[in-house]
């Protein structure tokens, strides 16, 4: 029997993985998991945190690298509020960068005691679950935190919404609330990261001593 020859258009196997990669991550952000969907909506909640991040990013970049926390009311930034340990002014004064950007991303998937806001102008604590470093440093950017998850644990305590100085020598952890003792962390450089056991080290390897938290 004659054989014709068989034009094959199938996928080569490194498009089937992306295909899968893509479909991984889908399924991280829609499908629930056993713990309120911690688990599955960990790359949600990081691309909330890279979304928050970049605004600042834009900021400083417009203000020879300086964050709004470090800038005073008069020159255009927020450096009166951070004593307050709001999380909400700061953003606010970022807001127009944004652009009328989803209010949800300053909410995790998984925190369900906050709701997002409307409008950056009713905007308040209650509508945020990231807590913000109000000493966050370009000196060394990428070990510099910028923002994390709320749900802190220092020295087995839950750490509350205020102002919280966070030094090198205090034991630090992730609550079970909302990411199953882990959490999301973003840097000065933009980047984004899963911290589990290793949050110590990277408290540690800031290049400050002594950060205050701006939690929410």
């Amino acid at each position: 029997m004659h054989r014709g020859k068989r034009n094959v258009s199938g996928l080569t196997l490194i498009e089937l993985l992306a295909i899968l990669a893509i479909l991984a991550i889908l399924a991280a952000l829609l499908l629930p998991s056993t713990n309120g969907g911690g688990k599955a909506r960990i790359p949600w909640c990081m691309s909330n945190q890279k979304q928050i991040d970049l605004g600042f990013q834009v900021f400083a970049g417009d203000n020879h690298g300086e964050f709004p926390m470090q800038l005073s009311v008069t020159n255009g930034g927020t450096m009166e509020f951070v004593q307050s340990g709001k999380v909400f002014p700061h953003i606010q004064n970022i807001s127009k960068i944004y652009d009328g950007h989803y209010m949800g991303i300053l909410i995790c998937p998984t925190d369900l005691k906050r709701n997002a806001a409307t409008n950056f102008q009713d905007l308040n604590d209650l509508n945020i679950s990231y807590f913000l470093n109000s000493d966050v440093s370009t000196i060394k950017p990428s070990a510099s935190v910028l923002t994390g998850d709320r749900n802190l644990e220092a020295v087995n305590w839950p750490v509350k919404s205020g102002l919280f100085a966070l030094t090198t020598n205090i034991f630090m952890r992730w609550t079970d609330d909302l990411h199953s003792r882990r959490g999301c962390l973003s840097f000065a450089d933009g980047h984004g990261e899963l911290v589990s056991a290793n949050l110590n080290s990277i408290i540690r390897n800031q290049p400050l001593s002594t950060n205050r938290l701006c939690v929410p």
